[in-house]
């Protein structure tokens, strides 16, 4: 039975994109889409590509057809106050952007969500978490009401909140994130809904656990640090980070009485300091599955890279300093976040981020396969870039007003690049050493 729910598992995931050959870029999940890559393997003789596409499409198929004898409930949904979202809960960084974007999609219609998380995926546990979230773990049910996840007019649909391409690599939905994000801020201002609220239960396990483990710290003083590896999930070094250009940064933390905790996992290099006020917890763990969030949604502050954990601090309202950004999107929405970015070398040269911008660099060419061909590689954070970004995120609310530096970057950079459209900016630090890169820009 567990291989049975684990194959459907794979397949309803697949269903909310599709990654077209031979670019390998996120697009729309269409029958027209699906028989490219189809067609593509088998012009290539790719025999295991085509079984999967084989049983994938008589899946899509079969999902389809059952869509049409569940019209009568779909009809009976439509006039509820109720919406599906088709939430993607394969990975953890993706099940948490896609609950906070389509949660509040639908709350800008009016609607409330339902949420289906099986048992049988690795993050049931949310249901323990949030009050105020519609999450149906049950198994059966979850199968049983795939067809109308998937129906459209009572869902919120994969494309229309998550970046992905056409063929030519332009966004099928332009600002998927910020434009949703920004209308249910100005929908709701400051009577904002507490959707992400926790339950009474879970807060009080959740005390009593750091009480009897971090006696030594203070969450309102605490910074919580998450940085991803290059090989972590055996991704490219696009995304990951060379963890030594962090310790100045956590040495000034700790030398000024801050604590710090740092999310890691089973095969993550430990770090060890002489004092008290550092910990590491390790979140494949499952009681810190669950006690990241607590103290996400506690703490003083969150350093990140372009990772998992980023987006839950996202939907929590917690300050964030972004780091090592190499996309166009960040996690730090708000005004009390800031960010820096990965610069980026062409044939050893390092472009200016105009000409990023021109070279189409974050748009779909960042997400396909075209990136691994090119000539393009990365230039990480530097050990005093992240010294003096956190610096200014510490004191982020001492300073009122933002450097004009600041504000020509947000108001040059062209709209699709999400963001523009948040109320966090970039470090002034990062800006006036890197002043040459910003030509054109500021």
């Amino acid at each position: 039975m567990n291989f049975f729910y684990k194959i459907i598992s794979i397949l309803d995931i697949r269903l909310s994109f599709v990654r077209i050959e031979p670019l390998s870029y996120p697009a729309k999940m269409s029958f027209l889409n699906l028989m490219k890559n189809f067609s593509f393997n088998i012009l290539n003789l790719n025999f295991r590509e085509i079984l999967k596409d084989s049983i994938f499409l008589i899946f899509f198929l079969i999902i389809n057809s059952l869509k049409v004898m569940y019209l009568p409930l779909a009809i009976v949904v439509y006039f509820s106050r109720y919406r599906f979202i088709q939430i993607n809960y394969s990975q953890f960084g993706t099940i948490n952007l896609d609950l906070h974007i389509m949660v509040k999609k639908n709350l800008n219609k009016g609607y409330k969500s339902i949420i289906l998380i099986p048992n049988y995926s690795n993050f049931y546990f949310l249901k323990k978490i949030f009050k105020n979230l519609k999450i149906i773990n049950n198994n059966f049910l979850n199968i049983f009401l795939l067809p109308l996840k998937h129906t459209s007019f009572i869902s919120v649909k994969a494309e229309e909140a998550n970046i992905l391409f056409d063929e030519n690599l332009n966004y099928v939905t332009k600002q998927p994130y910020s434009i949703i994000l920004n209308r249910y801020k100005k929908k709701y201002k400051n009577k904002e809904k507490k959707i992400f609220e926790f339950k009474e239960e879970f807060n009080k396990e959740m005390k009593i656990y750091f009480k009897n483990n971090f006696s030594s710290f203070d969450l309102n003083k605490t910074i919580i640090l998450h940085h991803r590896e290059a090989f972590f999930n055996k991704t490219s070094h696009w995304r990951g980070s060379d963890l030594s250009n962090y310790l100045p940064t956590l040495k000034y933390l700790l030398k000024k009485g801050y604590g710090v905790i740092r999310l890691t996992h089973t095969k993550s290099k430990k770090l060890i300091f002489k004092s008290k006020k550092y910990a590491e917890i390790n979140t494949d763990e499952h009681i810190n599955k669950l006690f990241q969030y607590y103290i996400i949604s506690k703490c003083r502050g969150f350093i990140c890279t372009d990772s998992g954990p980023c987006s839950v601090g996202t939907y929590l309202n917690t300050p964030i300093y972004d780091t090592n950004i190499f996309g166009m999107n960040i996690a730090g929405i708000n005004k009390k976040s800031t960010y820096i970015l990965k610069k980026v070398k062409l044939n050893k040269r390092v472009l200016l981020f105009k000409e990023l911008i021109e070279l189409g660099y974050y748009k779909g060419f960042l997400y396909s396969r075209k990136m691994n061909k090119s000539q393009f590689s990365i230039v990480q954070n530097t050990p005093d870039e992240l010294l003096e970004g956190l610096k200014e995120f510490i004191n982020i609310n001492k300073k009122k007003k933002k450097s004009s530096l600041q504000k020509n970057f947000k108001k040059s950079i062209p709209n699709y690049m999400e963001l523009k459209n948040y109320d966090a900016f970039i470090s002034q630090y990062f800006i006036k050493k890197n002043i040459k890169l910003f030509k054109g820009l500021i």
